[in-house]
């Protein structure tokens, strides 16, 4: 059974390491692709799904995003899910 979706959940890696992981999972057949990332890291987040775009142009496109928190050890949190959608 083949999987059609993958999650890259951004934290403090490089961003060129979320782009090498997220062309792979497109590389393997994999259609849909969550980019998620919480706190400050949601502005990287947005920054690699412009730099997938810029890279692999038509090729994918935007399919949903879904902002908002949730509490973590205490504290609320806010994140961002940015669903991209390869198009063969």
């Amino acid at each position: 059974m083949a999987i059609d979706e993958g999650k890259i959940s951004v934290g403090n890696k490089p961003l060129g390491d979320y782009l090498v992981s997220t062309a792979i999972l497109f590389n393997q057949g994999i259609r849909k692709v969550t980019l998620s990332g919480r706190g400050e890291n949601i502005s990287k987040t947005v920054s690699l799904y412009n730099a997938l775009k810029d890279r692999m142009g038509d090729a994918i496109r935007l399919k949903d995003v879904r902002i908002g928190s949730e509490e973590i050890k205490g504290k609320i949190i806010s994140f961002i899910e940015i669903d991209v959608e390869r198009i063969y």
